[in-house]
């Protein structure tokens, strides 16, 4: 004896059968006596299509999705291969020509400001850059998103409103790569960088040597030389001198001494005490045993060590360990807050854009 089939399955098999035997009684009783009679894996079930199939479909749904999603970004942040530019004070010369009002400074040309003249630039749809007097700059575009100057002297004020790492400044000194940010980068006669972050933070980058400089501080590279230490924009020249010889290697304990009392206490407010820990944070990392001693007691005064960071670790410098009490003392670069997903977006995100 056949089996019955289950009532859902008549439900289905009804609905697949051909309209027209809905206008006809008895065609359509012949049609269910048919079907029910065949065997169960001939029956035109949804239910019973090939596995491959709903892969294929679903492949090609997520196709759509990420074509979508990716088109959608190059749309967004897509470096264009010209930007606008605009005289603000005197006569720029945009690629050997005077500039009067307005242009178009294409990929590979060079913008040139004398003494009285000042220019801005478009950066494609993510911020603009105002280029100072007495500068000389060229638009280097670097891939689909990434958005790139030359700087080969004089000095440039950047406001971006992106994600990070879409827009850089390349010096002859260094690179300075945005992560969603305001700051000032000049460039002197020599080819030295120095960098003034106003809002968010930026990559100093030569060589393997990098340098983290969020709002507030300043970090300086010499030609040849890696980024400096951040500093506060207050440091007095004494000090800052102190820290470019302990920075290159050369420096004495009584720079170190000039440099400690310049920092902030803990007495202080707790901004400029997250200030001088960035910069004790980067010094640490740049001195011999012995100074590196003196500095941690003086940065764990001012940021306690989280759960899971040893002396001895950063001692060290373990780079797990300096990197879980950087973003323990400085909210600004942590991700512990945010969603998991929305840290492997931005893992995702910066392995994608290098």
């Amino acid at each position: 004896m056949r089996p019955t089939p289950e009532s859902g399955e008549v439900e289905q098999l009804l609905r697949q059968l051909p309209t027209r035997a809905v206008r006809d009684p008895e065609a359509l009783w012949s049609a269910i006596q048919t079907e029910l009679h065949r065997p169960a894996r001939q029956r035109r079930s949804v239910l019973h299509r090939p596995l491959h199939s709903r892969w294929l479909a679903a492949a090609a749904l997520l196709f759509a999705v990420l074509g979508g999603a990716a088109a959608g970004i190059i749309r967004s942040y897509g470096a264009p291969s010209t930007w606008g530019v605009r005289a603000l004070t005197g006569q720029p010369m945009l690629d050997g020509q005077t500039l009067a009002s307005t242009g178009q400074l294409r990929s590979g040309e060079w913008l040139v400001t004398d003494s009285a003249s000042r220019a801005r630039l478009a950066v494609g749809r993510i911020g603009v850059a105002e280029v100072g007097p007495g500068s000389r700059v060229r638009l280097e575009r670097n891939g689909l998103l990434r958005h790139g100057l030359v700087i080969e002297r004089g000095f440039v004020t950047a406001v971006i409103t992106a994600p990070p790492r879409l827009f850089f400044v390349e010096t002859p000194s260094a690179i300075a790569t945005d992560l969603g940010c305001a700051y000032t980068l000049e460039v002197d006669n020599a080819g030295s960088s120095r960098l003034r972050v106003l809002a968010g933070w930026v990559e100093l980058k030569h060589g393997g040597a990098v340098s983290l400089v969020p709002a507030g501080l300043v970090a300086e590279v010499l030609v040849g030389g890696r980024p400096g230490t951040p500093y506060p924009r207050d440091f007095p020249a004494r000090a800052r001198d102190a820290l470019h010889r302990l920075d290159a290697g050369t420096g004495t304990d009584g720079d170190l001494d000039v440099v400690l009392a310049a920092m902030h206490t803990p007495t202080d407010p707790v901004a400029f005490q997250k200030r001088s820990a960035i910069s004790l944070w980067h010094l640490l990392q740049r001195v011999g045993p012995d100074a590196r001693e003196r500095v941690y007691d003086r940065l764990v005064v001012l940021a306690p060590l989280p759960s899971g960071v040893t002396r001895e670790g950063i001692l060290t410098l373990n780079r797990r360990m300096l990197d879980r009490w950087r973003r323990d003392f400085h909210p600004m670069w942590s991700e512990e807050a945010l969603p998991w997903w929305t840290r492997i977006g931005r893992q995702l995100w910066e392995w994608a854009i290098r």
